[in-house]
């Protein structure tokens, strides 16, 4: 676990000057920019199923509510979306890199966030909206969260690049 005491307002970030760092024979990349992981923080969203697990990973999917009109929603959208194109661009014979947005017609947005696990404890802080200690597992459908996420890690498995958004720390409001 390593504090991360930083983070981007994303409009701050130039994507054009995030690198890749090889590592273990090119399997795994890490991402920098200017010399750090990317850290980035949002404003509160709905997480509109609650904490989810699928293959002993723990997530949450935040609903880029009201698209169409929040700034807040387009801006984190397009932020995404710049750093996947950029990733997909800085790998060689890159022929395209697992989305963490899934986009359907009839609803909002949804961006995955991986809740990083170490032996099975949760390595991110999770707090209330008063600064209390909040059990993940207790997270409901429809609860609003506020994230500070990490993009460090891409990597080549099965034929494809993929890479996680990951929470470093989720503040719950349950209003």
């Amino acid at each position: 676990r390593y504090f991360i005491d930083y983070y981007y307002e994303m409009d701050e970030i130039n994507v054009d000057e995030i690198v890749l760092e090889n590592t273990d024979k090119g399997k795994f990349m890490n991402i920098f920019y200017r010399n750090e992981p990317i850290v980035i923080e949002t404003i509160f969203f709905p997480v509109p199923f609650g904490l989810e697990e699928s293959y002993n990973n723990k997530f949450i999917k935040l609903s880029l509510k009201n698209i169409k009109t929040s700034l807040e929603a387009q801006e984190l959208y397009t932020f995404i979306k710049s750093v996947e194109k950029k990733l997909e661009q800085s790998i060689p014979d890159c022929d395209g890199i697992q989305s963490q947005l899934r986009i359907t017609g009839k609803y909002d947005p949804i961006l995955t966030v991986k809740i990083p696990m170490g032996k099975n404890a949760v390595i991110a802080d999770v707090i209330d909206s008063q600064g209390a200690p909040f059990n993940i597992y207790g997270l409901s459908k429809g609860d609003m969260v506020k994230c500070k996420l990490l993009i460090d890690t891409v990597w080549y498995f099965k034929g494809k690049y993929s890479y996680k958004i990951k929470a470093k720390e989720i503040i719950v409001d349950r209003k």
